[in-house]
């Protein structure tokens, strides 16, 4: 896996998508900023936030520590993750906030793949499709 990583993805529907990866923080800790049309969400795992700020709007701050106690492992992500998942198959329960569709985690791994064709080849343009075949 490479330390540090920016991918650009064209969609179908014509929007694009530039994701920019880096392996290193002061903190050690992941930071996530999404930036879109109508505003941005901005999360910090070291102060456990989410902010939320529409544009032209005032930024609403979600306090993780209010809604859950347990950040091991992907800031408690994988316990629920598994949880989910165990449901799933015992209850035949379907997927929920925690977790995604077989097809959807695939195409995610198919992006995955593509981005690293791309490395690979100096960065040459990479269809999806070849590696849905």
């Amino acid at each position: 896996m490479v330390d540090h990583q920016v991918v650009n993805l064209k969609m179908t529907d014509g929007s694009t998508i530039s994701h920019t990866m880096c392996a290193f923080t002061a903190t050690g800790s992941r930071y996530a900023k999404f930036m879109g049309t109508m505003g941005e969400i901005i999360a910090d795992m070291t102060a456990n936030t989410i902010q939320i700020t529409p544009f032209g709007k005032d930024t609403e701050t979600i306090d993780i520590n209010q809604i859950a106690s347990d950040f091991f492992g992907h800031g408690g992500g994988d316990k629920r993750m598994v949880e989910d998942f165990i449901d799933m198959l015992l209850l035949g329960n379907g997927p929920s906030g925690h977790t995604t569709t077989v097809e959807q985690s695939v195409e995610s791994h198919y992006c995955a793949f593509a981005a690293e064709e791309s490395r690979l080849h100096n960065g040459a343009v990479v269809e999806l499709d070849k590696f849905r075949k």
